[in-house]
């Protein structure tokens, strides 16, 4: 597996083969912030730790070549981040995108260009919230048959506020494209939450969904756990550890960091 590892917005290590190209551009007069661009050439998956203890600004272009199939499993720590990524997909390629994301604060933004024909992209992000975050997803389905599935969840706890903007676009002539927005925040104070899910399609020939649901784990979910013998914190661990890693594809040693993370709020 590829790996890359950034803190404080620099590349302090990176284990790259062929299929994977690295440039990295510092802040100058030019660029106010540091900028970091990814081209994945070839089939592989890409592993990105971020961590960085003071606030920081970090510009991210990831482009997928013609043909090219890949996973980015990404792990966020530390505290206020703001990010931007610009996500590009060529002919026939499939990007699958995984985020955890454990920080104090951030605001996200990405767009996402489906540019040829045949490009799809499954996007997870997971996240549990302390403090503020917002996150503005924009996919452009610029070519044919394309398809993009954004599934957004969130724990939100202690003081923290979660926003999600979820957005799909879908020009005239672009037939055939498929989108689907999947978002939930799971809600345990009594801070303000939204969700924004918007689709933008002026072409009849395609299927998009979205969903948006903003509330606690239901009641049934929890008396059962209970009578089964679990205290009220075992149930809610239970069902937090269920909604963070669903859909994360993770290797062992990285499943056990995030239940660990997990664990430090309900033990």
């Amino acid at each position: 597996m590829n790996k890359i590892k950034i803190e404080n917005d620099i590349v302090v290590e990176k284990k790259i083969n062929k299929k994977v190209r690295l440039s990295f551009l510092e802040k100058n007069e030019n660029f106010m912030v540091n900028k970091l661009v990814i081209d994945l050439l070839e089939d592989t998956t890409l592993e990105i730790e971020y961590h960085n203890e003071l606030a920081q600004k970090l510009d991210i272009l990831i482009r997928v070549y013609e043909g090219v199939t890949a996973k980015i499993l990404e792990l966020r720590k530390g505290n206020l981040m703001k990010i931007q990524y610009r996500y590009e997909l060529d002919n026939d390629s499939f990007l699958t995108i995984q985020k955890f994301h454990h920080i104090n604060g951030i605001k996200e933004l990405d767009n996402i260009y489906l540019n040829g024909r045949n490009s799809k992209i499954d996007y997870t992000l997971k996240t549990i919230s302390r403090t503020r975050e917002k996150y503005d997803i924009t996919v452009y389905h610029e070519g044919k048959n394309t398809e993009s599935l954004v599934r957004t969840n969130g724990v939100n706890l202690l003081d923290g506020s979660l926003d999600f903007h979820i957005t799909g676009f879908v020009p005239n002539g672009r037939s055939g494209s498929k989108l689907d927005q999947k978002n939930r925040i799971i809600n345990l104070n009594n801070q303000k939450c939204s969700i924004h899910p918007n689709l933008f399609i002026d072409e009849y020939d395609v299927i998009a969904n979205h969903s948006a649901w903003i509330g606690k784990f239901r009641e049934d979910e929890l008396f059962y756990l209970e009578s089964r013998g679990l205290s009220e914190v075992m149930a809610m661990n239970l069902l937090v550890k269920g909604f963070l890693l669903s859909n994360l594809e993770l290797s062992n040693k990285r499943k056990e960091e995030l239940v660990s993370i997990i664990n430090q709020y309900w033990r």
